[in-house]
């Protein structure tokens, strides 16, 4: 797999032509992108999202992703992108999506991977 390949796949989720450069992120991307993460991820699936809690410590969790927060709802989307829900064993979390890493290999590791990859590129 190669980058070309992710960002091909981008264009497609955002229907645009594979000669057009990928757009920004803003809320209307955003939009187009949420609905359709909604419609082709499996829930629930777990990602692992980690903190910084010192000079050179992270903390991390593995969360189990129930569903989304409305883009309507997530603070400064064209910063944050797209919020995730869910939790590990009784903790709840609502986190960036694009903080967020997918350990199990198939369709929603790829899904969040391109994801991140234009959501990191394309502020």
């Amino acid at each position: 797999m190669s980058i070309k390949d992710g960002e091909n796949r981008v264009r497609r989720i955002l229907n645009i032509s594979e000669n057009e450069k990928l757009p920004t992120v803003s809320k209307e991307t955003l939009a187009i992108y949420y609905r359709y993460l909604i419609s082709n991820l499996s829930f629930p699936f777990e990602v692992v999202y980690s903190v910084e809690t010192g000079p050179l410590e992270d903390t991390y969790y593995r969360i189990k992703v129930t569903g989304f927060i409305a883009l309507a709802k997530s603070p400064l989307p064209e910063t944050y992108g797209i919020f995730i829900r869910g939790k590990q064993e009784r903790r709840r979390f609502e986190v960036p999506l694009a903080e967020t890493k997918v350990k199990e290999h198939g369709r929603n590791k790829q899904l969040v991977d391109d994801y991140c990859m234009w959501f990191w590129n394309h502020q």
